[in-house]
């Protein structure tokens, strides 16, 4: 469910959450619900979830000051929630990977929770992005064709998820491109990132399964 919820948002927010007023509102609720399903979900142990819960206060503030703050005041409430968006998504990637490896068995859940880590990792670097274009916008290049887009605080927020996840996995079209820093050092990092997280996690994964197989195999020996 984590997994369908992480993916309707990203596949749906550029879609539809600019469409009108009420969209807008729908899209930032489910948003904000998405992340506190992830703290519910991700974090078992009892200070976890309250280290992640301490973390989706001040994003529901920045969501929520968009909203009823004054203009001038929106820019301090977008900041505030790509910042706390970075630390609760970065926490429950280390949580994952922490649990993953201190797991015996495999199973599909297990599976899925790795997927959805490898998304949790773009959105964390597309927030990174987020906020390097605040402050630095001249470290991109953007394409004319979507250029558009950065007026528009969701579509902007969607486009440095295509720009994360192309990135993640080395694929980069060049609609839209690091040409200095911040944004180089945001880039290599997460390329390096996203194959370490391939190379040892789908190592895992697989050395598990072979284990359990193994142990199914000749259930008789210790």
């Amino acid at each position: 469910m984590l997994l369908a919820a992480v993916v309707g948002l990203q596949v749906g927010e550029p879609l539809l959450a600019h469409r009108s007023v009420t969209t807008e509102v729908l899209f930032d609720v489910a948003f904000v619900a998405a992340c506190l399903y992830l703290v519910h979900i991700v974090f078992g142990e009892a200070r976890h979830r309250l280290i992640g819960f301490l973390l989706f206060l001040p994003i529901t503030a920045g969501q929520l000051g968009v909203y009823v703050l004054p203009s001038r005041l929106h820019t301090p409430s977008v900041v505030l929630a790509h910042a706390s968006v970075i630390a609760l998504l970065g926490f429950a990637v280390a949580i994952i990977l922490r649990d993953l490896f201190r797991k015996s068995v495999i199973s599909g859940d297990d599976v899925l929770g790795a997927i959805v880590g490898y998304i949790l990792v773009a959105m964390v670097w597309a927030n990174l992005y987020a906020l390097a274009y605040m402050f630095a916008p001249g470290a991109f290049t953007v394409s004319t064709d979507i250029a558009a887009q950065l007026g528009d605080w969701r579509l902007k927020r969607s486009l440095f998820a295509y720009l994360s996840l192309t990135t993640l996995t080395s694929m980069g079209y060049g609609d839209i491109t690091s040409v200095g820093q911040p944004a180089f050092s945001l880039s290599w990092t997460e390329v390096m990132l996203g194959q370490f997280y391939m190379a040892i996690v789908v190592a895992q994964l697989v050395g598990l399964k072979l284990a359990q197989a193994i142990g199914q195999a000749s259930p008789g020996r210790r």
